[in-house]
């Protein structure tokens, strides 16, 4: 997508994440994490990495995550929200963000712990935006009930 388009799509059609995602990088920044480091714009979107904070969360442009694990899933998740966040534009936050936010705090509370974090629509989707099925790009796939991971890195990809 064209960097001019993905820009105003933000700040009109994305605007209630956008502004929400731009007061969560004053409040990171200043407040919550002074430690978190800018990356930078990737793909589009604004990256920061938390360093006292923990996990992940996509608000319009603004990606914020936490890279303890050294992987970049957490990231390229996000950025399946992204990609949600500008197919959905004012829908985002009631069907994405607020069902994404319940269900990490039931998963962090401890419940449900047979159940696979991105079982649940939001996070299965975003990581199928994130992550598409490449064609013949996988030997080794590994099936689970409903979900096929595969293990190829995206273009990209920091």
């Amino acid at each position: 997508m064209d960097r001019r388009l993905a820009h105003l799509l933000n700040w009109t059609w994305c605007l209630p994440q956008t502004s929400v995602g731009l007061f969560w990088y004053i409040m990171v920044k200043h407040l919550l994490d002074k430690y978190s480091r800018d990356i930078g714009m990737w793909r589009g979107v604004r990256v920061t990495v938390y360093r006292q904070l923990n996990g992940g969360v996509s608000l319009g442009p603004f990606l914020f995550y936490d890279d303890t694990r050294g992987e970049h899933g957490v990231l390229l998740h996000e950025y399946g929200h992204y990609l949600q966040s500008l197919l959905l534009g004012p829908l985002y936050l009631p069907l994405i963000g607020l069902p994404s936010i319940c269900w990490a705090s039931i998963k962090k509370a401890g419940y449900f712990p047979a159940v696979p974090y991105h079982a649940f629509p939001t996070e299965w989707w975003a990581e199928r935006l994130a992550n598409p099925p490449q064609k013949n790009a996988c030997a080794n796939m590994k099936i689970d009930n409903t979900v096929c991971v595969c293990k190829v890195r995206p273009e990209g990809v920091l």
